[in-house]
């Protein structure tokens, strides 16, 4: 994964994911927007094929990078819940 950071301010940045999906970004919002600290974020493409996904995220005091950084480990912590228990069902489904 590569990112620019487009802009990067104490309550604000802006991020290009390049070479990723959206489908992540939405994903990471999703997170964010659960954080009170969160004042706004957006997750936005140009053009679905072309375009490259960003995300936009102003916070109300909490530096911006550090909680998206909050947001990617709380993210791959879900995804490894998910992996495990979809390896657990497949281990149920195959006795």
């Amino acid at each position: 994964m590569k990112l620019n950071i487009k802009t990067s301010e104490p309550n604000f940045v802006e991020v290009e994911f390049i070479e990723e999906d959206i489908s992540m970004l939405h994903a990471l919002r999703e997170i964010l927007i659960a954080d009170k600290d969160v004042e706004f974020v957006a997750a936005k493409q140009d053009h679905p094929q072309v375009g490259i996904p960003t995300l936009i995220l102003r916070t109300k005091k909490d530096d911006a990078l550090d909680t998206l950084s909050s947001a990617l480990k709380q993210l791959r912590k879900e995804i490894n819940e998910f992996r495990d228990e979809i390896k657990k069902a497949k281990k149920a489904k195959s006795k």
